[in-house]
């Protein structure tokens, strides 16, 4: 209790001015998590709203069969796949000074809002081929200004702070703070969708979705506009840093680094893992049949993400984010297994489905964490910033998709669900079909960790790399005649820059001279052997402190 106090009287301390290796004043970390709560509004009318034949609107209202429902989302695919290498261009080179996440929050909000809501006023007489292919439209278009949307609000908090401790604590708080948002619609929709019809048949009624859908998306869009206008982005760069890289350059240098492919590979196999947990909506309408007991369930198991995300950061502490990964997948085998053999028992099966909510949690703090990481290792391996390069791993993770999206639709066509739902009241139809879905999360989360065994970027390893970024940009600021300017892209001049090398240091600029032609003209570091060195260092520098304490505190014994 004492350490949570501790936290708290710390956290208001820094209210105004961070202290110590921390960048971001505590307003300015609410002020992102308050905007979050915009954006995951948004979110969860994005959830309702998805070509998957787990979608009621699209699926049980617009009766647009699994199969087709499938094809229009790889449609999607092939265009995301085709717009992405704009998309990366666009970010990475994103006009203005606002930095690069943050101009987009105030530019796709409004779109997103408006193509998310125009889904849900197609007029439901018109043919299902027309229907279709209107849904198809829109919702490419949608996506696509809602997933730059979103991803850029995730890409923030990894440009917020180059201290990849505190970047954990600002993903984590911020995340149990804007996961309010889906805990409030989990309550509050089931409620709503009463008032179109009894026993869980108001997520049948069109008008339903007609109401949720433009007022959570404006209201969300106001609220995310809190995390444009009072945050920063902090990446350590020279005063005259600017950045043109070639689309081929770009993608050439993104695909030499192997942290990117590990956490990649790692989103490619999400997909499959979390086949089971997209069910749970089923068993509340098919199972329950009673909206007021769906809305405290909601309730319930929003709890689940709320411990993942707390315990996120406290796991990465102490076990390391690699380890964390691994364990929270272990976790979600478990809890497949768990609703493999449970399937007919409600209170078990949710259970299983908690853990597993539980599971994904945690891994929405380790992933936007470990890909800062990997980016900063990109900025320190090729002189580059290249988040919106990065992207287009997106690229090889949508052609995988094209085949991993046909799994969940051939379960469903196989158990003879295509476009009359109500076959899921009938158990011989439900149970074994949710069984094959437990199975195939239980082999997706065994493979999702196999990647992650061979990441070895520490926070140690990281810390060190950060200080060279530092030593890089003093360096070329002195040498541009900049000497007493930040090496942030925020301009800013805090403690946690004045706290590791002195300014103005000859032998600095001769360290780095070398180093700084070598980017310049387009190669990378090779030997990373420095890292190591530098941590060996740091390591036997502690052991020393240690050893100096400890022979004082003997000498003070023997007077």
């Amino acid at each position: 209790m004492g350490k949570i106090i501790s936290a708290v009287k710390g956290f208001f301390k820094q209210w105004n001015k961070p202290e110590g290796d921390n960048y971001v004043a505590s307003k300015e970390i609410i002020a992102y998590s308050v905007g979050g709560m915009g954006v995951f509004f948004i979110a969860s009318i994005a959830n309702n709203i998805t070509l998957s034949s787990a979608c009621l609107l699209i699926g049980a209202v617009y009766k647009i069969s699994p199969t087709v429902i499938i094809t229009l989302a790889n449609v999607n695919t092939i265009v995301t796949l085709l717009v992405q290498p704009l998309k990366s261009w666009l970010i990475d080179n994103t006009p203005g000074k606002q930095g690069k996440a943050r101009p987009w929050l105030l530019w796709l909000g409004g779109p997103t809002a408006l193509f998310m809501s125009l889904i849900a006023y197609i007029p439901n007489t018109w043919s299902v081929d027309v229907k279709a292919v209107l849904v198809g439209v829109i919702f490419i278009i949608m996506n696509f200004c809602y997933q730059f949307y979103y991803g850029m609000y995730i890409q923030l908090s990894q440009l917020m702070t180059p201290n990849t401790n505190e970047r954990a604590k600002i993903i984590s708080l911020s995340s149990i703070i804007y996961s309010m948002a889906p805990t409030i619609t989990g309550v509050i929709f089931p409620l709503i969708a009463a008032q179109f019809g009894e026993n869980g048949t108001g997520w049948y009624s069109q008008n339903f979705y007609r109401v949720i859908a433009p007022v959570m998306t404006i209201f969300g869009y106001g609220l995310s506009l809190i995390a444009y206008f009072f945050t920063k982005e902090r990446i350590v760069v020279a005063k005259r840093y600017e950045q043109k890289v070639k689309f081929k350059d770009g993608f050439a240098k993104i695909l030499k680094n192997k942290y990117l492919w590990i956490a990649n590979l790692g989103v490619m196999l999400a997909v499959v893992r979390g086949s089971i947990t997209t069910v749970m909506s089923w068993e509340y309408v098919y199972v329950l049949q009673n909206d007021n007991i769906y809305s405290v369930m909601s309730l319930i198991m929003g709890t689940a993400s709320l411990f993942g995300m707390a315990l996120g950061p406290i796991m990465m502490k102490k076990i390391g984010k690699k380890n964390t990964v691994i364990l929270a997948n272990a976790i979600f085998a478990g809890a497949s297994v768990i609703t493999l053999l449970f399937v007919n028992n409600f209170a078990l099966f949710s259970v299983g489905i908690y853990l597993c909510y539980f599971s994904a949690a945690v891994q929405i703090i380790t992933t936007p964490a470990m890909n800062g990481d990997a980016l900063d290792y990109q900025q320190w391996k090729t002189g580059d910033r290249l988040e919106g390069f990065a992207g287009n791993f997106a690229i090889i993770t949508s052609i995988v998709a094209l085949g991993t999206n046909y799994i969940m639709p051939f379960v469903n066509e196989y158990f003879g669900l295509v476009t009359d739902y109500n076959v899921l009241y009938d158990t011989s139809i439900r149970l074994p079909m949710f069984r094959v879905l437990s199975v195939i999360s239980l082999i997706g989360s065994v493979l999702f960790i196999i990647p992650y065994l061979f990441w070895d970027l520490s926070d140690e390893k990281h810390k060190k790399i950060i200080e060279d970024l530092k030593e890089r940009a003093r360096a070329q600021n002195i040498e541009d005649g900049y000497a007493d300017a930040s090496i942030l892209y925020s301009d800013e001049k805090l403690e946690a820059d004045e706290n590791v090398y002195e300014e103005n240091s000859e032998e600095l600029i001769l360290k780095q001279a070398e180093v700084l032609k070598t980017l310049e003209k387009g190669g990378e570091i090779v030997d990373e052997t420095v890292l190591d060195e530098k941590q060996k260092t740091v390591k036997d520098d502690n052991a020393y402190e240690d050893e100096k304490s400890q022979n004082s505190q003997d000498d003070k014994e023997v007077k």
